[in-house]
């Protein structure tokens, strides 16, 4: 570990070592990482087939689920530098928690977008709503139709964005499953990062619960850092 951190250090970064044996990784880097009262944790992305991941659940899925810190999982992209940063973002979801993640999302994405001098591209998914009616009903409640749907996230997308430097044509609104669309678009522009938001969960609910963040991970090309809301103090 000496030997790999050695050249860095000859760059004046100020580096600490600290070997942790565990039984579980990703336990381990949480409690590490409380410890150390850290701003984000940084780890290799590890991938698994769809058998492998049915079998097990992998490191980086537990992290997902359960780091309440900012994380980095790193590709083996050569460099990220002048790619494509994407923020993915929930919108019209009608829930505070997303809305308060949307804001940290951008915020994050935007200051690695100057840090490595990037195109700053937004991506919002949105799908078919298809209204559940009981046999023998007749609902007269106009349900919104797939291009009413469209303009709604288009405009929420428009005005979550107006004070950010995104150009009209870096604005990626599209219908599907949220992972699908963002790794198609992630593909499409040659990416280097996706910034996204999901929920810290811990438990139960923790264990048995997946999000898009682990959909993305498995099929992704490209960096994913994944934000949370700030801890509770």
């Amino acid at each position: 570990l000496e030997k790999q951190v050695t050249p860095y250090k000859a760059l004046d970064y100020e580096i600490t070592n600290q070997v942790v044996p565990f039984n579980e990784l990703s336990v381990a880097i949480i409690e590490t990482a409380k410890k150390n009262d850290v701003d984000f944790v940084v780890k290799p992305m590890r991938q698994h087939s769809l058998f492998q991941s049915v079998l097990r659940t992998s490191t980086d899925w537990n992290l997902i689920r359960q780091c309440p810190y900012p994380l980095l999982l790193v590709s083996n992209l050569d460099s990220i530098k002048g790619k494509p940063v994407i923020s993915a973002v929930d919108v019209c979801s009608g829930e505070d928690n997303h809305d308060k993640l949307n804001d940290i999302v951008l915020e994050q994405a935007e200051i690695i977008v100057r840090t490595i001098d990037s195109q700053f591209v937004t991506v919002n998914a949105w799908h078919t709503m298809t209204p559940m009616l009981a046999v023998g009903t007749l609902d007269p409640t106009p349900y919104p139709t797939p291009r009413d749907q469209e303009e709604a996230h288009v405009h929420a997308v428009r005005s979550l964005t107006e004070r950010y430097d995104i150009s009209p044509g870096d604005l990626y609104v599209e219908a599907g499953l949220p992972s699908d669309v963002i790794n198609d678009v992630a593909f499409r522009i040659d990416a280097g990062l996706i910034v996204m938001g999901t929920v810290a969960r811990t438990g139960i609910r923790g264990a048995l619960i997946g999000n898009t963040a682990e959909r993305v991970l498995e099929a992704t090309s490209c960096d994913i850092m994944v934000v949370k809301l700030p801890l509770e103090t």
